[in-house]
């Protein structure tokens, strides 16, 4: 029987902050064979764009137009999406956080 996997946290090497690989990405990860990420969701996806833009000859700001400040941790984070009056907004290492319902170990 297959022991079940569950979230852990890992830190990124860009931004050295902690973040959570949750079990559904660990699965993922493990699946594909891949080596567990030594970058959160917010370093790798700027690490893609910024590649992907090196290689388009693009300006990476057509993708992310926004720039907003996470309403948990208060890290300032980049968005296709503007924050609604009212509204909360999270970055992607909070919002796995809050979804997953682990009890978080601020930095």
């Amino acid at each position: 029987m297959e022991s079940e996997l569950k979230p852990i946290y890992l830190t990124c090497t860009d931004c050295k902050r902690r973040f959570i690989f949750t079990a559904e990405e660990r699965k993922k990860f493990g699946f594909k064979g891949w080596a567990d990420p030594i970058r959160c969701k917010y370093c790798r996806r700027q690490k893609k764009l910024l590649n992907l833009a090196l290689k388009d000859n693009q300006d990476i700001t057509d993708e992310i137009k926004f720039n907003e400040v996470c309403d948990d941790c208060g890290r300032p984070f980049y968005s296709k999406f503007s924050k609604k009056p009212g509204e909360k907004i999270y970055c992607d290492d909070c919002w796995a956080e809050i979804k997953y319902g682990e009890n978080r170990k601020k930095n």
